[in-house]
């Protein structure tokens, strides 16, 4: 899996390629901005072509790392494969999800400035 990392208005933007598995999940728990506990994430997974439990294990567990009100992780563009397996496991309650990523930074943004 590659991990393309991008930032808007101090938002990062995590794009995944390939497979989120046991074997990549320790590359997305490495980031940078997954580790900061600060920073609002939005993971854009219109790439990702598969994701196990490991991975969704990882983003959950990043998720439960940032310091709520100030960071988060907010999912977006999931594909049909990618959205059957969050919902299989009910994940998707534990996150909002976006159909596009312009959306969840602005949610992110919106999140971030009502509460500093």
């Amino acid at each position: 899996m590659t991990i393309t990392e991008t930032s808007q208005i101090g938002i990062a933007i995590l794009s995944l390629n390939g497979t989120l598995d046991a074997l990549s999940a320790p590359d997305f728990r490495n980031n940078r901005s997954v580790i900061d506990p600060e920073k609002s994430v939005v993971i854009d997974m219109e790439n990702l072509d598969f994701i196990d439990s490991s991975g969704i294990g990882a983003i959950v567990g990043a998720s439960r790392q940032k310091r709520q009100p100030v960071g988060g992780i907010i999912l977006s563009c999931m594909n049909d494969r990618v959205r059957k397996v969050f919902e299989i496991t009910n994940a998707q309650k534990l996150f909002h999800i976006f159909d596009d990523t312009i959306a969840a930074v602005d949610f992110a943004a919106t999140r971030q400035s009502a509460r500093a």
